[in-house]
């Protein structure tokens, strides 16, 4: 059976596509964040038994648009502060689809060369943008979370006291590692997946500005040494999800080099800020790590889904991750020549890195420092706006573009518990509401609300309407 299109109806259904994503691809700005639909409602509309038949591809095409398009969370409005999201951009929303056309997984060299030698260029260029070796070894992935797990795989590879890759993790002491109570929850999920136990994960308190205390770090690794343990690794924040603290990288390189112990950074937020004048000296020490990721469907502006990862010494990851199989090698293969599939736990990935080529080398790196720069200088207008204000005040610094504060009117005085029950209902209100949208957090203790912006849409006009619509139903409430 031949599923193809011919030539020309491929063309005219294309051309209808195109039509539809430019139509959402630019978000209204007075658009609500969230389809006024329930979840019950939404999950009725795609309730049907299994299609046996085919449908008219253009009649499919309008209902793509009608029931999932326009029911979409528009994570690209300028109104948009919950999660870390970018908006995409039209370099990145192009090389998807051209490179949905080719449809190649990226492996070795000899077999998918123009692919294997984009993603090889697009990570020394990710390397240099954010200060770091460009001769670093390194892939991408998913996202930050799959990074950070491929990492620490390496890490625990690399400082194993013994072959952890063949005995498994028993055979030898229980392995620790370090982060701060503010590190991202996927490498909770890392340490479970790989064998290390979470409650090896040690959690390190951090002070006011929310980085991690390195006194009390140090502390636990002379206490775990001491205890029998062995510690192998201190993953660093490189910007915190919750309040975008950056740990002091140069005094824990020092640390790791004096204790032999990899260090990680989990730059998936807040690395590309390493190149701008604005936050760079915050990362100062970041080419010291061992490793670091990012994600480019943040702060490049890619559209998901694209992490990255960068180990500095290159031949760490094929120490992991190489394993020979006879169906994926050949006699005719190179011994010098790179094979992605050797570099991490897929053997299938798609081509994200043309999106991230295209990125790259239709705007520049200047252009997206400046970019970068702006988020930051308007989230930080934001700060100006909350401590000028008599209803706000701030919960945290905010070095990069996340701002962590709380409504807190006047009259209301010191009454905790009534400004804690006050913000809960507010975050709750603001998602039925549907005209901005950000999450709530914890912050040492305290219920935030929390706004973050890797948008080049979101303006200074946007962060005083976000207030404007607090102060509103904050009021009502």
């Amino acid at each position: 059976m031949d599923l193809d299109f011919h030539t020309d109806q491929l063309r005219r259904l294309l051309e209808e596509a195109s039509a539809i994503a430019a139509r959402h691809y630019r978000v209204a700005e007075d658009a609500r964040i969230f389809p006024d639909k329930t979840v019950s409602e939404l999950r009725a509309m795609f309730d049907e038994p299994l299609p046996l038949e085919p449908l008219d591809a253009a009649r499919l095409l309008e209902i793509v648009e009608r029931d999932i398009l326009s029911m979409a969370t528009l994570s690209g409005s300028p109104n948009y502060y919950a999660f870390i999201s970018s908006c995409g951009n039209p370099f990145g929303l192009l090389g998807e689809v051209l490179s949905a056309a080719i449809n190649q997984p990226v492996m070795r060299e000899s077999v998918f060369p123009s692919a294997t030698a984009v993603e090889r260029q697009v990570i020394r260029w990710i390397a240099e943008f954010i200060g770091y070796p460009t001769d670093a070894g390194g892939l991408l992935v998913s996202g930050g979370s799959v990074a950070n797990l491929i990492c620490l795989a390496v890490a625990r590879k690399v400082k194993s006291p013994f072959d952890v890759a063949s005995e498994g993790v028993r055979a030898g002491p229980a392995m620790t590692l370090y982060v701060s109570t503010e590190g991202h929850h996927s490498l909770d999920k890392a340490v479970d997946v790989l064998g290390l136990g979470k409650r090896h994960l040690r959690k390190i308190p951090v002070r006011d500005d929310c980085t991690i205390d390195l006194a009390a770090l140090e502390s636990r690794i002379l206490e775990d040494r001491a205890a029998g343990f062995h510690p192998f690794c201190v993953i660093a924040n490189g910007g915190t999800v919750n309040t975008g603290a950056v740990d002091p990288l140069d005094a824990l390189a020092d640390l790791c080099a004096e204790h032999d112990l990899w260090l990680h950074v989990d730059g998936a937020y807040g690395a590309p800020a390493a190149a701008t004048r604005i936050a760079g000296e915050l990362f100062k020490g970041l080419e010291r790590a061992d490793s670091v990721i990012l994600d480019p469907h943040k702060w490049f502006y890619i559209p998901y889904e694209a992490g990255c990862v960068l180990i500095k010494d290159r031949h760490h990851l094929r120490e992991t991750f190489d394993i020979a199989a006879a169906y994926a090698k050949s006699e005719t293969d190179e011994p010098e020549e790179l094979d992605f599939m050797d570099q991490g736990l897929q053997m299938s990935r798609n081509f994200k890195a043309l999106k991230v080529w295209m990125t790259f080398k239709g705007y520049g790196a200047e252009r997206l420092k400046s970019a970068i720069e702006e988020n930051i200088a308007t989230m930080h207008y934001l700060v100006e706006l909350i401590d000028r204000s008599d209803d706000f005040e701030m919960l945290a610094p905010s070095p990069l573009s996340s701002v962590c504060f709380r409504y807190r009117p006047a009259d209301v005085g010191d009454d905790e518990s009534y400004i804690e029950e006050l913000n809960k209902r507010l975050i709750a209100a603001i998602e039925k509401d549907g005209r901005v949208y950000l999450r709530g957090t914890r912050v040492h203790g305290r219920t935030s609300l929390r706004a973050c912006s890797v948008k080049y849409r979101t303006e200074p006009r946007h962060v005083e309407y976000l207030l404007e619509v607090l102060r509103e139903l904050g009021a009502s409430l």
